[in-house]
Parts: C-alpha cells; sequence; structure tokens
C-alpha cells in the first residue's frame, strides 16, 4: 500500500493543543452522560434469577444461533430482559438457561419478582418450543458481581503500574511511561463514555474488551516511542518537537493500515455475529479506534510537552548559573561544558638566527627539551577528566 505520510511536511506536534482539545471534549461528554444517567449494568454486576428449562428435543449441532434466536425473540416479546445460554452434555444438548434481570418496587421481594417472570417465561417460550418445562429456578446475589468489578479494576490498575514500570526501564525515563500511561487512561474513559452514552449493557464480555483494548493500545505506542528514540539517534541536530514529527509521519500509514484492516474484521462481526456478540464488538470498535487515536495524538503530543518543559527549565537553570546555553541534537537541553586546561599554544617558528643561542649560552640538552615538553602538557587529572568526559558524551549519544 502507498505511504501517505512519509515524506510529508505537514505539522502534526504544532496544532498538538487542537489534538488534546479533542479528546477532552470526548471523554467530557462521556463523564456527564456517566453522572447524570449512569451506566446500564448487566445481570453480571447487578445479581437477578436463574430459571433452567428442559427442551423436548435436543438441539441439533449447528442449530444453536438458531435456537438461542427463537428464543430471544419470544422472550421480547412479553418485556423481560435476560440472557440465554444453551448447556447439557456434548452429545445431547437440551437445556435453556435463562438469566433475568430483577427490578422490584417498594413493598416487594426479589423471590416474589422471580416467581412472576417464571410463569411470564413458561408462556412465553412454550409457544416457541412445545413441550419446554422448568427444571429449577434461584435468585443469584450481586455478592459475586461486586468481587467481579473489584477484579476487574485492580486487573486495569496492576496493568497500568506494570506497563509504566516496564516503559520506564526500557526509555530510562518517566516521561516516555506516564505519556504511555495517560493514553490508556484516556482510551479507557473514552470506551466507558460510549457506553455511557448510548447505555449500552456493561457485563463480562465488557470487561474483557476493556483490557483487549488496552494490550492494543500500549503495543501501538511502543512502536511510535522506538520510532522517536531512532531518529533521536539518527538526527541529532533537530530539535525534540522535529524529531517527533518526523516520527509520527514515518508511522502513522503503519497505524492507519493495523487499525484499517482490525475495524473491517469488527464491523463484519458485529453486523453479522448476532445480537449476543453485538456488545463486545462494539467496545472493541470504539476501544480500538480511541487506541489508534492516543496513540498519535494523544502519548506523543503529551511526550512533547513534557521534553519541552524539561528543556525550558534546564536553559533556564543555566542562564541563571551564568553558562552559554545551546540547542543540542535530538532536541536535548545542553549547554556548553566547562573547558578544562588543555596543551599550551604554539609559538610561530623563528628564523633560524632568533633559534641560535646566544654567546656564551649553551644548547639545551634532550633531558631538558623533554621536560619542557612535559610540563606545557596539562596535568594527568585533567587528561583522565577529558577521556571521561569523552567516554559520557559517546553513551549519551
Amino acid at each position: 500500500m502507498v505511504d501517505l505520510f512519509r515524506g510529508r511536511r505537514w505539522d502534526l506536534v504544532g496544532p498538538r493543543k487542537v489534538w488534546f482539545a479533542i479528546s477532552l471534549v470526548v471523554i467530557v461528554t462521556g463523564v456527564v452522560f456517566w453522572v447524570v444517567r449512569g451506566l446500564n449494568y448487566g445481570i453480571d454486576f447487578t445479581g437477578g434469577g436463574l430459571v433452567a428449562y428442559r427442551l423436548s428435543e435436543a438441539v441439533p449441532a449447528g442449530r444453536e444461533i438458531e435456537t438461542l434466536s427463537a428464543a430471544r425473540r419470544a422472550i421480547e416479546g412479553a418485556g423481560i430482559d435476560a440472557r440465554l445460554q444453551l448447556a447439557g452434555t456434548a452429545a445431547r444438548r437440551d437445556q435453556l438457561l435463562v438469566r433475568t434481570r430483577i427490578v422490584r418496587g417498594p413493598g416487594v421481594s426479589e423471590s416474589d419478582v422471580l416467581d412472576e417472570q417464571r410463569e411470564q417465561l413458561l408462556r412465553a417460550l412454550s409457544g416457541a418450543f412445545p413441550g419446554i418445562e422448568e427444571v429449577e429456578s434461584q435468585l443469584v446475589t450481586p455478592v459475586v458481581s461486586q468481587e467481579l468489578v473489584r477484579n476487574a479494576i485492580w486487573a486495569v490498575a496492576w496493568g497500568c503500574v506494570f506497563i509504566l514500570l516496564w516503559i520506564r526501564l526500557r526509555y530510562f525515563d518517566f516521561k516516555w511511561a506516564g505519556s504511555a500511561v495517560a493514553a490508556l487512561v484516556h482510551d479507557v474513559l473514552v470506551l466507558v463514555g460510549a457506553f455511557a452514552i448510548t447505555q449500552r449493557e456493561i457485563n463480562s464480555p465488557f470487561v474483557a474488551a476493556a483490557l483487549t483494548v488496552v494490550g492494543y493500545s500500549v503495543h501501538d505506542t511502543i512502536v511510535l516511542f522506538d520510532r522517536i528514540r531512532e531518529n533521536m539517534r539518527l538526527r541529532k541536530g533537530d530539535t525534540f518537537a522535529e524529531t517527533a514529527n518526523i516520527s509520527l509521519l514515518e508511522t502513522m500509514a503503519r497505524s492507519i493500515n493495523t487499525l484499517f484492516t482490525v475495524l473491517l474484521v469488527l464491523v463484519a462481526v458485529y453486523l453479522l455475529g448476532g445480537a449476543s456478540l453485538r456488545d463486545f464488538t462494539f467496545a472493541l470498535i470504539v476501544g480500538m479506534t480511541a487506541g489508534g487515536y492516543s496513540s498519535i495524538f494523544t502519548a506523543s503530543q503529551l511526550l512533547v510537552v513534557l521534553k519541552e518543559r524539561e528543556e525550558r527549565g534546564l536553559v533556564r537553570r543555566r542562564a541563571l548559573a551564568g553558562r552559554p546555553a545551546r540547542e543540542p541534537a535530538g532536541g536535548r537541553a545542553a549547554v556548553a561544558r566547562p573547558t578544562t586546561p588543555g596543551p599550551a599554544p604554539r609559538r610561530a617558528p623563528e628564523p633560524e638566527e632568533a633559534q641560535q643561542p646566544a654567546e656564551g649560552q649553551r644548547e639545551p640538552t634532550a633531558a631538558q627539551a623533554g621536560g619542557e615538553e612535559e610540563r606545557q602538557r596539562p596535568p594527568r587529572s585533567s587528561r583522565r577528566k577529558l577521556r571521561a568526559g569523552a567516554k559520557k558524551r559517546k553513551r549519551r549519544f
């Protein structure tokens, strides 16, 4: 595929305030809907009723989706919010598990609500599956659901901590790690905000989709950071902002192509995969899009802001110390280092008459000449400092 970005003179780093504003508007809108309308937690997080039915005939292999679709249409006609699952042995799948959401009013117990739902479910399913019979029913408390929420939060938190430490070890600077983690938080907030706006159900697949988005986003960010670090070594005369802009243009085609191919598959699954996969697929579509955006327009731009602030601070401190500053290679702030005493400059050769010793003066011996040359050389400690400084600069660049 033709690379439309490499070699262009587009400035992606300059209007970074625009990219930050777009992210801020999306996140604030989602948070406002989250606060005002709340999240639509599924049965996995709120608890509910579980009713098991036995079908008169086993479901043939390959007709599971058709059977679940017929049962879902019958239950939706009764106005009951439920999740369906086929169960049984590998040879005979003849059980239908229905997990319902229980919403009780004042003075009404959960068991009364479940009994009413059982009657409605049996009437609705009997029309679609003649001979169906109820096997058992029970109330599912939200205790397990609360543990699931707690584990999901801890999983995301520990994932961010490990990513922070790993990037710190890889790039030797917390600015890189902090920018990558900020992009991860951006993606999660965009995903939660999208579910708050659309009021889609948040359940166990949502947690799996959120963790998948976190992994995808940090992978895309690491690829971009590697290109920035590589260009810092190759383009030592550019500032950090210029190096980051060139790196963005060089990697943008790869990021967009990868995101586009992933979205093609997800959109196909969303349209053709059935109702049971749509919430999960919707979460992946929103999260992957946010991850691709944040790698280019959030993580890298935030890194440029932090690096430029570091450069200005170092230049200001050097100026207060009374030492001139210069803009170094790769955008790293540095100043002219204090010089150490070196060998004395050699004088221009004099005419032969002037070089001859005066009358009555003896010509210096070889030992005396060597001692004079030794005195003109810098001290041994200064030479060691020069060699150490040269090695340090070589390792740095």
